[in-house]
């Protein structure tokens, strides 16, 4: 096990991203796959299929529900991909690392991501921000001779750390929180009449984007007690 990027209460439970079902966190870990692109028969199907690029955007939530490609049953099983069912926690290992997403339909992959599936004891949403806030260790284990990648014997090592889940549930909830509110910024902008708000609205969309970044890694530690916050709040 890697020393832990972020440092959290003793308490939580604790374990690796290899997926341990007796642990309760990881159930199961999946890659993609991708049909031969040159027949026919595998694509335009039912299939959700998504790759890498769909969900690097910004501006985006993290549940996914359609994507730009499907493919055919046909294709699915002439492939390495496998229907993930909803939850299913996809993290791209290339072009880019680190991108997450959460599937909230039955969809597959192409070979760019690692697909976790999780146990009893862990939120998909809580693993999602979780690998969110450790984007710079994930960062640091990638390598490859053409293009950084991330290895499942490197993203193994990493440890997870997971309160109970009522705290994981309240985590989710002020983190999806400030991720709408710092989105805020974007129906503003397409709304907005007079373009001379659009330098205070866009530094206002910075700030709260700023807030949102410096806080989920303190948040996901445990550093900010959102019991404790919520009872000076009421």
């Amino acid at each position: 096990m890697a020393d832990p990027y972020l440092r959290c209460p003793a308490a939580w439970l604790r374990g690796t991203l290899e997926p341990d079902p007796a642990l309760g966190l990881i159930e199961r870990v999946d890659t993609g796959g991708t049909p031969a692109t040159t027949t026919a028969e595998f694509w335009d199907g039912d299939v959700l299929w998504l790759t890498p690029k769909e969900i690097a955007r910004s501006g985006r939530g993290l549940h996914v529900t359609q994507t730009e490609r499907t493919i055919t049953q046909l294709g699915l099983q002439s492939s390495g991909a496998k229907l993930l069912a909803p939850g299913t926690v996809m993290l791209t290992k290339r072009a880019p690392v680190g991108a997450v997403a959460v599937a909230a339909a039955p969809m597959a992959t192409n070979q760019g991501f690692l697909n976790f599936t999780c146990g009893p004891h862990l939120r998909p949403l809580y693993l999602a921000y979780w690998l969110t806030a450790n984007r710079p260790y994930l960062d640091l284990v990638a390598n490859g001779s053409t293009y950084p990648e991330l290895y499942k014997g490197d993203l193994f090592e990493l440890e997870i750390a997971a309160p109970a889940l009522d705290t994981q549930d309240r985590i989710i909830d002020f983190l999806a929180s400030l991720e709408f509110v710092a989105l805020l910024g974007l129906p503003l902008e397409q709304s907005t009449v007079d373009p001379s708000r659009m330098p205070a609205i866009h530094e206002q969309t910075r700030r709260l984007r700023e807030l949102r970044d410096k806080l989920l890694p303190a948040v996901m530690s445990g550093e900010v007690d959102l019991a404790r916050l919520a009872g000076k709040v009421a």
